[in-house]
């Protein structure tokens, strides 16, 4: 009809206002502080865990608080959701519920997708042979990972190879995460870091592209269960880098063996024909061989002063470094053969 028009869409705080002139009308004032006051409810305010499932409607999460006892008036609650705008914004997920929360603050928790987080634990050291598994292990996340053949197409690297490609740290995902979707995060946190200490490298490094800084780290990270050595180590490798010696590392050897090796490296396993095997071949191999820590790549950039050739594990998680091979072969009766140690 003419002369009538459309009335515009209230703004956020006249909506409130309809919603106080609407409580009052049915008479139900009682209702303001089930709304904006915290309610007061018995307990220890302690959480309560909800999920919400996809799709579900304003109505069913009614219910489901009302059954668990965080709504004091359900009728109340769904007018909120719905004249608020709520009710339209509800994200899927499990969250982690505190039991005083007003009915304001439950619908904006329930907008907001600040979903349960889960830890994920990607640790140091670990080979793709050990993270996968572990990867499968967890129950949270949604598994797509079929085998390590396939992995390359499914990720987006920035690496010539996938063993060592992912920064050990602990990840917190909501439940039905991808796999895929936590190695590529930590694939991705390890090329900014590599390339952020890449950038701040020594001048005196005896290496050519950040990869090859990764496969170094990765040895110094097997090689020293302390932080104390793991420059001085990193020392020894470097010069003998430039003095183009075999690397001689026996971590490198234990990888080549993979599932043959049963904790005792025998003389004749240093003969295995295999690039990692840094008794036989020189330079680095030809990936790493374990996931590096940050330490150990700061190590593998910044070697400590020294002439060092090298060094032999005390027993005690430190090492002891020698110049000429007299020396080492003496550090190696005393720290290994006799048993004795310090």
């Amino acid at each position: 009809m003419a002369g009538l028009r459309r009335p515009r869409f209230l703004a956020g705080h006249q909506q409130k206002l309809l919603i106080l002139v609407s409580l009052v009308i049915l008479g139900m004032t009682a209702g303001v502080r089930e709304l904006w006051v915290w309610p007061e409810r018995d307990g220890d305010y302690s959480a309560t865990v909800v999920e919400v499932p996809k799709g579900a409607s304003l109505g069913a999460l009614t219910a489901m608080l009302e059954q668990r006892g965080l709504i004091n008036s359900p009728l109340l609650f769904r007018l909120y959701g719905r004249i608020s705008g709520y009710d339209r914004r509800l994200q899927a997920g499990v969250y982690d519920v505190a039991e005083n929360l007003s009915a304001e603050a439950l619908l904006m928790l329930f907008a907001s997708g600040k979903v349960q987080q889960h830890p994920i634990r990607i640790p140091e050291g670990a080979t793709l042979a050990q993270l996968l598994p572990g990867l499968r292990s967890e129950a949270v996340l949604d598994q797509s990972i079929e085998d390590v053949a396939g992995l390359t197409d499914q990720l987006n690297l920035e690496l010539p190879f996938l063993e060592g490609a992912f920064f050990p740290d602990t990840y917190f995902v909501p439940r039905g995460e991808s796999d895929i979707n936590v190695l590529q995060r930590a694939h991705d946190v390890m090329m900014t870091t590599l390339g952020r200490a890449w950038a701040k490298r020594d001048s005196s490094v005896q290496l050519n592209s950040p990869a090859e800084a990764l496969v170094l780290a990765s040895i110094i990270e097997k090689e020293s269960d302390g932080l104390s050595d793991r420059r001085q180590i990193s020392q020894v490798f470097h010069l003998r880098l430039q003095k183009n010696m075999r690397l001689q590392t026996d971590p490198t050897v234990i990888y080549a063996l993979g599932a043959e090796f049963d904790g005792d490296l025998r003389r004749r396993d240093l003969r295995v024909d295999s690039p990692f095997n840094t008794y036989r071949y020189r330079g680095l191999p030809p990936t790493p061989i374990a996931l590096p820590s940050l330490a150990s790549i700061e190590a593998a950039l910044h070697p400590a002063p020294g002439d060092y050739l090298y060094f032999v594990a005390r027993g005690d998680g430190s090492s002891q470094f020698s110049r000429t091979l007299e020396e080492h072969n003496a550090a190696v009766r005393r720290y290994q053969l006799s048993g004795k140690g310090t």
